[in-house]
């Protein structure tokens, strides 16, 4: 190839270029910005209060046949629209306890209200889901409803739910044996529940705890309150219907301060007990619900239907935990019954059970027990019973 030919391909060659670079400059500078994708912000957690728990503490849970039946949708069952209206009451508690004073136990074993009960496992369920329970009771007078079997099945379904624990009933001597313990807001709970008695007494000697087993609810107290910053026991107990603590609830209090406990819960009179601070172990005071009454059941009494929250709250420092700010919210438990099946005790025609806040249970004691009754007549009653012996903070 000649130089000329040479220097002509060159030319053309730089023209080509030079165009090409002019074109995508244009492209370059007629093209819309284009922005990254916005990062998606996942939502923040709930704040966390370290080294402190809330608590919120309900009474007994029955499953009457009444409630039951309200429950039932077709083949199923929804508990959980008990719950709505309370729920807000406690929204702000880490821990929820409640005492389901019934088996859930299967339906192969049958389904029953008083005075053997079973309900349904959807009910263990709801009480989780629906009523936000994650602190189990399940040491009751009717835990051996349905004998060893039923305790089992009962604590087979608890197993499989999302709570922090459970106690009061076990399957074995060994499971007997083990203290329950859960670590949330960096505070380490040891939970502990027994009862006084069982109804049907052909009972495992293992099947169900009993404080009255002195040897049982010693030597656990005190391995608890060596290995847990706080130690929480649930008692059921009492003179059934009877605000007054008797004996051996007073007795079994005063011990089971003077072992370490932080909290005592106590259910069984199905309604409200006194509440008091004992004086405990290495000069630490002891709170003691006696009783917090019912909050879900159709029991006949005025007094059975009216329950609420506890609460109270654990506050770890570095010479231990204290037990700060009891508070109680009244609940009223109402349901519809024509008057002549009242008079007649015809307790299925009982329908439209509502649980609800005292504050909004407007005209319900009145048409379920006469004039005498009213929401003011059960806040003093409430107040009354419950809140003068302790400074607790109460909220009708």
């Amino acid at each position: 190839m000649t130089a000329k030919k040479r220097w002509i391909i060159f030319i053309i060659t730089a023209v080509l270029v030079a165009a090409c670079a002019v074109a995508a400059m244009q492209l370059l500078g007629n093209a819309k910005t284009v922005s990254a994708p916005p990062k998606i912000q996942k939502p923040s957690a709930p704040a966390q209060k370290p080294n402190q728990l809330v608590f919120a503490a309900m009474g007994d849970q029955l499953a009457h046949d009444s409630v039951v039946a309200q429950a039932k949708s077709g083949n199923t069952y929804d508990f959980a629209p008990y719950f709505t209206s309370i729920r807000p009451l406690y929204k702000t508690a880490d821990v929820v306890f409640c005492n389901p004073e019934t088996l859930m136990a299967g339906q192969q074993l049958g389904i029953s209200g008083y005075p053997t009960f079973n309900a349904p496992n959807e009910f263990a369920r709801d009480l989780v889901g629906g009523a936000g329970c994650n602190l189990i009771n399940l040491a009751s007078n009717h835990t051996n409803d349905k004998h060893q079997v039923g305790i089992n099945a009962n604590l087979d379904v608890w197993a499989k739910l999302p709570i922090l624990a459970y106690s009061g009933s076990n399957r074995s001597a060994e499971e007997q044996q083990t203290i329950h313990y859960f670590t949330k807001n960096g505070i380490k709970v040891a939970f502990l529940a027994y009862a006084d008695y069982s109804n049907d007494t052909n009972l495992t000697s293992y099947g169900l705890n009993i404080y009255h087993n002195d040897d049982l609810f010693s030597s656990q107290l005190k391995e608890a309150r060596a290995n847990a910053d706080a130690v929480i026991v649930s008692l059921h107990w009492g003179t059934e219907d009877s605000n007054t603590v008797n004996n051996d609830q007073a007795a079994a209090a005063q011990k089971a301060a003077a072992l370490g406990a932080d909290v005592v819960i106590g259910t069984g009179p199905h309604v409200l007990q006194k509440t008091v601070w004992l004086d405990g172990a290495n000069g630490k005071r002891t709170l003691v619900w006696y009783s917090i009454g019912n909050v879900l059941s159709s029991q006949l009494a005025i007094d059975e239907l009216t329950g609420g929250v506890a609460g109270f709250t654990l506050v770890k420092e570095s010479a231990g935990v204290k037990v700060e700010s009891p508070t109680f919210k009244t609940t009223f438990m109402s349901y519809d019954w024509p008057a002549a099946d009242r008079a007649a005790q015809k307790l299925t025609t009982r329908s439209n059970l509502k649980l609800q806040p005292l504050s909004e249970a407007t005209g319900r004691p009145e048409a379920m027990f006469g004039s005498k009754y009213s929401v003011s007549e059960r806040t003093k009653y409430v107040h009354d019973t419950i809140t003068s012996a302790a400074g607790v903070t109460f909220t009708p």
